[in-house]
């Protein structure tokens, strides 16, 4: 099969492992978290006003646990798509445009989509979008 990556073999086999090594971390991390969080039932149960007259029981140490596990969730789910893209001979080209994604930026986000330019162009758009949402300021 001929491959589409624009990496050589021994840079998929150090990507690879950094993939792999992230990967096990993150479900080592989230059992433990899921865990602790099944063990410790609702005692980090805090009251919150959260409008006035009236207050709430939430508990903030579950919802924070919850969220890192959310992220770390997704994550896991980036990491192995990449995996799979490795394995698919599709790893280290920009989904935007085709181009391939520097190798220096793949062993710091091994799990990237997009080159560089595509992200930045990316995030300026969401900049953008964010900014038109924003209510005008009153006179």
């Amino acid at each position: 099969m001929a491959s589409k990556t624009p990496l050589t073999e021994d840079q998929l086999a150090e990507i690879t492992n950094i993939l792999l090594e992230r990967k096990r971390a993150i479900e080592e991390e989230l059992r433990r978290n899921l865990s602790r969080v099944l063990e410790e039932g609702g005692e980090d149960t805090t009251v919150v006003n959260v409008e006035e007259g009236g207050e709430s029981r939430v508990d903030v140490g579950k919802e924070m646990d919850f969220q890192v596990m959310s992220m770390r969730t997704q994550e896991l789910r980036q990491i192995n798509e990449a995996l799979l893209r490795i394995e698919m001979r599709e790893y280290g080209l920009c989904e935007e445009c085709g181009s391939p994604i520097r190798f220096e930026r793949l062993r710091v986000m091994p799990f990237a989509q997009l080159c560089r330019s595509c992200q930045e162009e990316l995030e300026k758009e969401e900049k953008e979008r964010q900014l038109a949402l924003r209510p005008a300021p009153k006179e």
